[in-house]
This record gives structure tokens, C-alpha cells and sequence, in this order.
């Protein structure tokens, strides 16, 4: 995914972030939550009976994302954009509002935080789905079909089985990335599945709107 962000932002900034491999970082899933758990009572995300302990996660990760994004730019004395990536993993049987509910949930984390530059990347069902697009899934037409793929890996017909199919077998992360970074994103393309449109219309708003 820091792949697809970078050829996404290219055209934004006018140069490469892979020219520039110090201008970007990395926050794993388990420092995020460690972080988050760390913080005190008074300020750890509620977990209310309407939208449970799963939207708490996502509310309460995106909060200490931004706060980092924060320290961050105070230390760096630069502008930073901070993008919340985690695959939805639905299913055909999830409730319709699903996805609304998390990218709602990470957008108010952001809120939370006072951090205004905040992304939500939530790829439905995951992100296989997005790169079977990339890959010429139903070739110059519209990939929104990709979304209702079932994100259970255990599925025969998952977006991973898909993808491992497309690719002519399983790629692993590092073999991804590398396939990605030889592809040419058509955004326009991908916009055709809301997830993604929702998400890259955040980015381009948030690099957009940056402090020069």
C-alpha cells in the first residue's frame, strides 16, 4: 500500500517519495495499539453498546496516529499527512454499514487528535481487492464488482484467491510491492470502487490543504 501512495502522490507533489525514502515512516498495527492502551483512562476511546469494541479499536488507533503525526511535525518542523490503512474484511453477510461505520470511526480518532491531515484507507473487502483492479480485473471497464468479494481468505472465492489466480501464484508482501512498483496506477480506474474513491479523494484533500 506504500507503494500505491506513492504513485498516487506523485502527480500531487510533482516528484517521487521513492526518491526521497527519509520524507516517509512507518507505524506498525502492534505499536499503534500498544500506544493507544498506554494512554490514560480518561482518555481511552469508549466502547459504546451501538458500535462496540471494533469501532473503539479503529477510533482509538486513528487518536494515537494523529497524535504522533503530530509530535512528529513538531520535531521534523515539516507538514506531515498521516494515512490510518486496515483492510475491512467483510463479508457478503456484514451488515451494509460496515465500512460507513469505520471510516467514520477513524475520522473522528483523527478529529479526536486535533489533526486535520488524517487519511482513512479502508480498502473493501481488503486490499487484493483494489490490486486485482490494478491487475486488469474486467479489463477497461469498471472494477465496483471487486468490493463485493468476500474478504475471508478461507473463501474459495476470496479477493486473495482472485488475486493469487491473476498473479499465476501466491505473492507474498515484499513480491507485491515490487509487482506494484512496475505497474501504472489508473486512478480513474480505481475510483470506480467507492472505497477507493473515498479514500483517494482524502488524500488529495489532505495534501492539498497542507501548510507551505
Amino acid at each position: 500500500m506504500t507503494k500505491l501512495i506513492i504513485q498516487l502522490l506523485e502527480p500531487l507533489l510533482g516528484y517521487s517519495l521513492a526518491d526521497f525514502p527519509d520524507s516517509f515512516s512507518y507505524v506498525s498495527e502492534t505499536v499503534l495499539c500498544d500506544e493507544t492502551k498506554a494512554m490514560p483512562r480518561r482518555l481511552q476511546p469508549a466502547r459504546g453498546k451501538k458500535k462496540g469494541a471494533e469501532m473503539g479499536y479503529f477510533y482509538g488507533n486513528a487518536m494515537t496516529l494523529g497524535r504522533m503525526a503530530i509530535n512528529l511535525a513538531h520535531e521534523a518542523g515539516e507538514a506531515v499527512v498521516a494515512v490510518f490503512f486496515r483492510d475491512t474484511d467483510g463479508t457478503r453477510s456484514s451488515h451494509a454499514g460496515l465500512w460507513a461505520d469505520k471510516w467514520q470511526s477513524v475520522c473522528d480518532g483523527f478529529n479526536a487528535a486535533e489533526f486535520e491531515h488524517g487519511v482513512p484507507m479502508l480498502p473493501k473487502p481488503k486490499s487484493e481487492a483494489w490490486l486485482l483492479c490494478v491487475a486488469g480485473a474486467n479489463p477497461g471497464g469498471s472494477c465496483v464488482h471487486l468490493e463485493d468479494l468476500s474478504g475471508n481468505d478461507a473463501s474459495p472465492n476470496s479477493a486473495k484467491a482472485q488475486l493469487d489466480a491473476a498473479l499465476g501464484h501466491h505473492h507474498g508482501g515484499n513480491e507485491l510491492a515490487d509487482w506494484l512498483a512496475n505497474q501504472h496506477v489508473d486512478a480513474g480506474r480505481l475510483e470506480t470502487m467507492p472505497s477507493f474513491q473515498a479514500f483517494h479523494q482524502a488524500l488529495t484533500h489532505a495534501v492539498r490543504t497542507l501548510p507551505h
